[in-house]
């Protein structure tokens, strides 16, 4: 993609965009893909059919667009695998926006890194001109409560191996598709999935604070709360398949749900506020800690709104974790 001359030393890169119905932003993710320093790169977006005009948006960017109607995300990741020649693989999601840097940083400490790690990944940070709700949501989710320590939300401040990174900033030694796919069963979570086997087979993250993508979070409350329960019930979902724990907090809101009920239930058979007082006592230590770290992140008072948020993320992350438990399981897929 780049004019630049290519480097004795620089591998070529294939840098993969899922898309679906992403009109609105994918123009931007691509434009600053356009703008990459590293010399020389491929640029593919898998559609999974849309409906709207995604697919000329990105034709116009002069992405290599494939099509996979009705792909679930870890299908389209796949193919994207499956048309990249680069000897590294890099995703980013069409709701993001990456520096100019962000090839070269990449590529750069993954090239140094050891034959155990897979790749490498970094933060993702609400968009400068995003609504104020979803600044609150990026702040919240810097704090170790509101991203149940996940490192690519929470404030890691060092360089440092992890067990997994988000797929919107991630880079892949294509070496290690060879025997490692995405399943193509998994619509959302499939990146929790996906390095969850990578770990059991040993392999590793290096996650880096310093590269950072521009990502658009959830603009206002709703969109928040559905966002929560599919990730609750995707998480559920994968845990099932595995018939093991994934993430050992991952069960911990819906266990605060039913703990709470039945401390509720058991205060009211009693007529005495025994267990209740507690649990509130110990939920403001924790939503006041978080409240004063968005605070000092944000400097707004709509970090008063915290506690909510809070709340409200672990009740339907909760709810969504309890349906992933006892929801059918899905037809598997097959494409062509």
């Amino acid at each position: 993609m780049s004019s630049e001359p290519r480097g004795a030393t620089d591998p070529l890169v294939s840098v993969v965009v899922v898309t679906y119905n992403s009109e609105r932003t994918v123009g931007e993710t691509l434009s600053s893909l356009a703008d990459q320093t590293y010399p020389e790169y491929e640029l593919i977006v898998v559609d999974g059919g849309s409906t709207d005009d995604t697919r000329a948006i990105a034709a116009e960017h002069g992405a290599a667009v494939h099509v996979v109607d009705g792909g679930t995300i870890g299908a389209c990741r796949n193919r994207g695998i499956d048309a990249a020649e680069g000897e590294y693989v890099a995703f980013t999601d069409s709701d993001c926006a990456v520096p100019a840097t962000w090839l070269r940083s990449h590529v750069d400490r993954i090239a140094a890194a050891d034959d155990h790690v897979a790749g490498v990944g970094g933060p993702n940070r609400p968009f400068p001109d995003d609504p104020p709700f979803a600044k609150l949501v990026g702040s919240l989710q810097g704090t170790v409560f509101g991203s149940g320590g996940s490192p690519q939300s929470h404030a890691i401040d060092r360089v440092r191996e992890v067990r997994s990174v988000a797929c919107c900033n991630v880079i892949y030694d294509a070496d290690v598709f060879e025997d490692h796919r995405f399943d193509a069963d998994i619509n959302v979570g499939e990146d929790a999935e996906f390095h969850f086997r990578l770990s059991e087979a040993g392999y590793r993250f290096v996650f880096d604070p310093a590269i950072a993508v521009s990502h658009h979070l959830s603009a206002d409350f709703g969109a928040f709360t559905r966002k929560a329960r599919s990730y609750g019930y995707a998480m559920a979902r994968i845990q099932r398949r595995h018939g093991t724990v994934v993430r050992w907090y991952s069960a911990l809101p819906s266990l605060a749900l039913g703990g709470g009920t039945l401390a509720a239930l058991s205060d009211l058979s009693n007529r005495r506020a025994r267990y209740v007082p507690l649990l509130l006592f110990a939920y403001l230590l924790v939503s006041g800690y978080a409240t004063a770290q968005v605070y000092r992140d944000r400097r707004s008072p709509l970090a008063l709104f915290v506690p909510v948020m809070l709340a409200a993320q672990y009740a339907y992350y909760g709810i969504g974790f309890l349906e992933g438990l006892t929801a059918p399981d899905p037809v598997p897929q097959t494409l062509p």
